[in-house]
């Protein structure tokens, strides 16, 4: 490990340590540290740090703040060496409260200082051995040093060896910060891809992600999917995780079919992998909606195994893969009742009361497969347990808190506690897009793009403006949809200004007896692949339209981004109406 880079280990004797016996610690404390010579200031501090361990003396104390102003002011005069030692003989000291702990910090910002003079001195190996150091007195995060130290070596690829990148990539998931550009590091891990074991790569991967900094080569991704088929046996678990994650982060659109075939090599391997490992597993096709339905019922077979130890964190992600893919395991026990069951063990209320959004949030997105636990949904709903979570400001209430508000006004008929309206506007407010405006003049999304277009064609064909609107109707969707109506004869039927004054945020009826129909723009990476479903939310949102008197249908991006002309899209559209008056779904 020294040769790679990593800290050296400094033998500092303890038997050589010179002990300072308890009747003369005064005397050494009543020393004038000015006249004392620096390399003995040096070998005092790693003294006192083990002095101080044995009888309890906290670096802040203020009997060494005199020692600790000619320590830093010394350092400047330390061989490397030596300022290495410093490092170790912080350590001997006991442990501070915060970094920030007086004299503390005093201590690792003048060695933070003198490392960064020296940056020019050293090579990669010594400036990553010294970044070692600051990850050990875990202020790495906070060092200037350090930082530097990254960002050098991210824009310097062409004269690192492998261990500088792993190493850097290391730091830079520890710090979770990005250097300048990450651009250098991965054209040097697809460079030289086949130099790096499965681990390092799960070291590099964490580095990315940890950083939020997708990986922008899907060459790269290729090859690191292609690794897990071949190592599925006996990749470890934990770097398996780390791999997963970084590609569920950097794919949003399906390479080929690489991700489906490395779902069909890991289903198998769900028994011997922990419960973290299949949470993201099931979490790695939700990003490009890539459903290998065997795989994810192995993954349920297993959790339920070990439900009682699977934390609320991870049964929150679970039921958000399998509403998000609107998919049932087949288990002989039903898995959702028994994620239920485990929500409502008193076992579990220390832990609830600790992570109460990833609670609320696993109860919302029960809600995209119409399972509404109605003891559940009071409890989130409820005063106390909001006050707990979210704080006093209901601001701060997430998008959770409002889908489950809205799923309690829609399908719930016992009395919930419910927000008021002032409460349910501010957060709809803030959680919603605005309805893309042909009037509005700004940078338009895809999926924007096709709403317009959709609402111009049925416009044209339905007799002007006046006959087609965009409205949110169900304020916890972010994105808004386009309500057109007919008469009983199916002749258009004018919608213009009807939710125009109409309370913003708030659950609205069809507004008359006539046949109201919603179409929901489904964008680019709303279908499931490989199928011609849409996704969970898509589905609900029907179930909830369909609930309040609508008609609703999906206008799908796979099928109307194929069709080249107006007549060809308002054939298509017509037939969506059509199958959303037939039924509602």
């Amino acid at each position: 490990m020294e040769n790679n880079g990593y800290a050296r280990k400094i033998d500092i004797d303890e038997d050589n340590l010179q002990y300072v016996p308890k009747e003369y610690f005064s005397n050494i404390m009543s020393k004038n540290f000015s006249t004392e010579d620096p390399h003995n200031i040096f070998n005092i501090f790693a003294n006192l740090g083990v002095y101080c361990t044995e009888n309890n003396l906290c670096i802040s104390n203020e009997q060494f703040d005199n020692f600790i102003d000619n320590l830093t002011d010394n350092i400047k005069f330390a061989s490397d060496d030596e300022l290495r030692s410093l490092f170790f003989s912080l350590t001997k000291w006991p442990q501070t409260n915060s970094i920030r702990t007086r004299n503390f910090i005093e201590v690792w910002a003048a060695l933070d200082d003198e490392c960064f003079k020296r940056i020019h001195k050293w090579s990669y190996d010594e400036m990553l051995s010294f970044v070692s150091l600051f990850y050990m007195l875990n202020v790495i995060k906070y060092s200037d040093f350090c930082t530097k130290v990254l960002n050098k070596i991210a824009t310097k690829c062409k004269n690192l060896k492998k261990s500088h990148v792993v190493q850097c990539l290391f730091f830079t998931g520890t710090i979770r910060r990005s250097p300048i550009d990450m651009h250098f590091l991965e054209v040097y891990v697809e460079n030289h891809f086949t130099e790096f074991s499965t681990d390092e790569l799960a070291v590099l991967a964490m580095g990315f992600f940890k950083s939020s900094t997708p990986i922008r080569s899907m060459t790269l991704i290729s090859k690191i999917i292609d690794r897990i088929i071949e190592n599925s046996k006996n990749i470890h678990e934990i770097s398996l995780a780390a791999l997963l994650k970084i590609i569920r982060y950097s794919i949003k659109i399906p390479i080929d079919n690489k991700l489906f075939d490395m779902l069909e090599h890991l289903q198998h391997e769900c028994d011997r992998m922990s419960i973290m490992c299949n949470v993201q597993l099931a979490l790695v096709g939700t990003s490009s909606l890539t459903l290998h339905e065997n795989c994810l019922n192995q993954i349920a077979k297993r959790v339920i195994k070990s439900i009682s130890e699977t934390r609320i964190k991870d049964l929150e992600r679970l039921v958000l893969t399998y509403g998000t893919f609107n998919h049932i395991p087949e288990t002989e026990e039903n898995f959702f009742g028994k994620v239920i069951e485990e929500l409502r063990k008193p076992e579990r209320n220390e832990e609830i009361l600790k992570y109460g959004r990833s609670f609320s949030a696993c109860v919302a997105f029960l809600g995209l497969l119409q399972i509404f636990p109605v003891d559940l949904i009071k409890r989130v709903l409820s005063r106390e347990f909001l006050n707990n979570t979210y704080g006093g400001n209901f601001y701060s209430y997430g998008r959770e808190i409002l889908t489950i508000h809205d799923i309690a006004k829609l399908f719930i008929e016992d009395e919930v506690s419910v927000l008021t309206d002032k409460q349910v506007i501010a957060l709809a407010k803030k959680y919603t897009d605005y309805v893309p405006c042909e009037t509005y003049q700004k940078q338009y999304n895809i999926t924007e793009r096709m709403f317009l277009d959709i609402k111009r064609v049925l416009q044209e064909d339905r007799g002007g403006k006046d006959y087609v609107t965009g409205f949110h109707v169900i304020p916890h969707h972010q994105r808004g949809d386009l309500i057109l109506c007919n008469n009983s004869e199916g002749a258009p039927v004018s919608v213009k200004d009807v939710f125009y004054g109409k309370q913003f945020g708030l659950l609205h009826k069809a507004p008359s007896p006539n046949h109201w129909i919603v179409l929901i723009v489904a964008g680019r990476n709303s279908m499931i692949q490989n199928s011609n479903r849409a996704s969970g939310p898509f589905n609900i949102k029907i179930k909830e339209l369909n609930t309040l008197g609508y008609y609703a249908n999906i206008v799908k991006w796979n099928t109307y981004s194929n069709l080249k002309t107006d007549k060809e899209k308002i054939i298509y559209l017509n037939n969506l109406i059509e199958e959303a008056l037939k039924s509602k779904l």
